[in-house]
């Protein structure tokens, strides 16, 4: 049997990225989009089951139209069945909101909730204490697939899946959602626990590769694997200027960097190292370069000038006095200081300044 395995689709969010209101409104539409290209891809792999370990939705509350449109993408495949544990971020929303469910949308309850489908089972619950795995009933028969939502750690609390809990227990996967990246933790030489991670990201604390897990129960043992689906990839490029010596050596090397993103991703590059007086970075300058090739593009300047003091003792000019009066302040902190003196030559040599 093929089951599709996803988690933390976050249907509704608001897009934490600084994006325009148009494009927010075309990420948010997009996020549904993923959602509806996962039961086509489900439906393409011959899955019977699709498992959605927690916070589909982002809020608890949800607007007519978003549930529709949810509702609507799971009766369009009715021989799939569709196994949905609530996260800390929805809890029971879907449940309350008043619209008929369909027939093969099935939940999770609180405690231990039991779906057998051929000889596999699959068990889930909301809510997590210090004894769950006390109280699961594995299937002696077949398969036993467990849903949960939360963090991974060695003993199991009110918020944590405690990995040694489950050793031994005759668990074949258990099914995670909470973080947002693929991730594979091994129980026993039986069992893995594994994120699938968000299928979509949303911002650049959402960074890679994302996307589904397939899980095959027909072999001896249960068999997984990751499959990428996501519309737009966000990349955290960070790129060292060091060793520039000159604008375009910084130039050549933000282009290597963002040579890994196609046009419809989401890009920052933070630039990092240090330099001399002479070369701060034209972080506007880059980002008029790139802002068109890309669907967002940002540059953060996190780099910090090199100041030699004694090469400023004798400069008479506005600029020597000026750096002069920044060294000379000891209530300034070192990122104060050099914070100061980035505004003030830009100042001084009509650059534009970012406060």
């Amino acid at each position: 049997m093929k089951i599709l395995h996803t988690a933390d689709l976050h249907l509704g969010s608001a897009m934490t990225a600084k994006l325009s209101p148009d494009k927010v409104k075309e990420r948010k539409a997009e996020l549904f989009t993923t959602f509806e290209n996962l039961a086509e891809r489900s439906a393409l792999a011959g899955a019977e089951i699709f498992i959605i370990a927690g916070d589909l939705f982002d809020t608890k509350t949800l607007n007519k139209k978003d549930i529709e449109r949810t509702v609507s993408t799971i009766e369009n495949h009715p021989d799939i069945e569709f196994l949905y544990l609530f996260g800390n971020h929805e809890r029971n929303a879907l449940t309350e909101c008043g619209r008929p469910l369909p027939s093969n949308l099935k939940l999770f309850g609180k405690d231990w909730t039991y779906f057998t489908r051929g000889d596999v089972t699959v068990a889930g619950r909301g809510e997590m204490t210090t004894d769950m795995f006390n109280t699961l009933t594995v299937n002696p028969d077949g398969k036993t697939i467990v849903v949960l939502h939360g963090a991974v750690g060695d003993r199991c609390d009110g918020e944590t899946v405690g990995i040694k809990d489950a050793k031994g227990l005759g668990v074949d996967y258990i099914a995670l959602g909470h973080y947002h990246s693929y991730g594979v933790h091994t129980v026993d030489d039986r069992c893995v626990a594994v994120y699938s991670g968000t299928p979509e990201g949303r911002g650049f604390d959402e960074c890679g590769e994302k996307g589904y897990v397939i899980i095959d129960t027909d072999g001896k043992h249960v068999e997984h694997k990751f499959y990428p689906i996501a519309r737009r990839t966000i990349h955290h490029l960070t790129v060292d200027i060091s060793t520039a010596g000159s604008m375009n050596d910084i130039n050549d090397s933000v282009a290597a960097a963002v040579g890994v993103a196609r046009y419809s991703d989401l890009v920052r590059v933070e630039l990092v190292g240090t330099h001399p007086l002479a070369l701060i970075p034209d972080k506007a300058g880059i980002e008029a370069r790139y802002k068109d090739r890309y669907y967002y593009f940002e540059v953060k300047d996190s780099t910090r000038t090199e100041i030699n003091p004694e090469a400023y003792k004798g400069d008479k000019s506005l600029k020597g006095e000026f750096i002069r009066l920044c060294i000379d302040n000891t209530e300034l902190s070192d990122e104060d200081r050099e914070a100061i003196i980035r505004v003030g030559l830009s100042a001084l040599l009509g650059e534009e300044i970012e406060i």
